[in-house]
């Protein structure tokens, strides 16, 4: 029977411009050992004792090199399965809103790019990631409703 684990996160981050909102995404190296040559978000793993919002700031400072400006809880929790360990495993999906386009990605990622909500849809590999995008949107969308969201 597989583990339920919940030490993942999820980590989308957004940039506002002129032309509107740019979401970063990264393409895993293809060294990667699981799930080479895919587009998504940040996602990492909360270390042993280590506090959530910590590992968020880890994971962004060691994948991109940004600082955020404000980070919020999304009111979604995104469950996979993890076939080559045979764990379902469920990540808390957060936004972070940073101001500077410059990147410096690490050994886990090839490319980058910096893509509008529709490109992003069209690219992020997992379609409960792209969910979990659309909800982001929404709040992104709606002064009111984004003013509900839990800045951490």
């Amino acid at each position: 029977m597989p583990q339920i684990l919940t030490n993942y996160i999820e980590l989308h981050i957004c940039r506002k411009t002129i032309e509107g909102n740019k979401f970063l995404l990264l393409k895993r190296s293809d060294k990667s050992k699981i799930y080479p040559g895919i587009w998504q978000m940040i996602t990492g793993t909360i270390e042993q004792n280590e506090h959530t919002k910590d590992t968020l700031l880890r994971e962004l400072i060691e994948e991109t090199g940004l600082t955020p400006v404000k980070i919020y809880s999304i009111p979604r929790v995104n469950t996979f399965y993890l076939a080559i360990s045979d764990k379902i495993c469920m990540s808390p999906v957060f936004l972070a809103i940073v101001d500077k386009e410059e990147i410096r990605i690490s050994g886990e990622h090839s490319e980058y790019k910096w893509a509008d909500y529709k490109q992003a849809c069209e690219i992020i590999h997992w379609q409960n990631q792209v969910e979990s995008l659309e909800i982001i949107k929404r709040y992104l969308d709606n002064d009111k409703l984004f003013g509900k969201l839990l800045e951490i």
